[in-house]
């Protein structure tokens, strides 16, 4: 990875603001993060560029939320569709909480996925015990 400015140099880190990457020459450090020359302008005038405030890190409970809805449709429903349920609404909590979170749309398909799949199992063991 190469400076935006400086071909030759390589990159250091990566702007807060443009997420571009620097040499250590053009990243100047303003309230602990790193910014390049356009950005620290910004900055420093309390007008944080957009994509600082982008979802910048994975969800992991709301990828294992996903990961079991989907799991419990093939198998062992009863027992993983609950877990996915619980998982994908602590997804959404965490997610509301820290906006540097993303995977909404992962947790809101988990809760829908294991939401119907749940109730399909509700429905097959009402009928079991209705039907005898």
């Amino acid at each position: 990875m190469e400076c935006r400015n400086h071909l030759a140099a390589p990159a250091q880190d990566r702007c807060a603001g443009c997420m571009e990457p620097f040499c250590a020459n053009c990243l100047v450090t303003v309230r602990g993060r790193k910014y390049c020359a356009s950005c620290k302008v910004m900055a420093v005038g309390d007008r944080m560029p957009m994509v600082e405030t982008a979802a910048t890190m994975p969800c992991a409970e709301a990828e294992e939320a996903l990961k079991y809805a989907l799991i419990g449709i093939v198998c062992f429903g009863i027992i993983l569709e609950p877990i996915a349920l619980v998982k994908g609404l602590q997804a959404k909590k965490l997610i509301a909480a820290n906006p540097a979170l993303s995977g909404a749309g992962k947790a809101t398909a988990a809760i829908a996925v294991s939401s119907v799949i749940l109730g399909f199992w509700v429905l097959v063991i009402l009928s079991a015990i209705f039907s005898k």
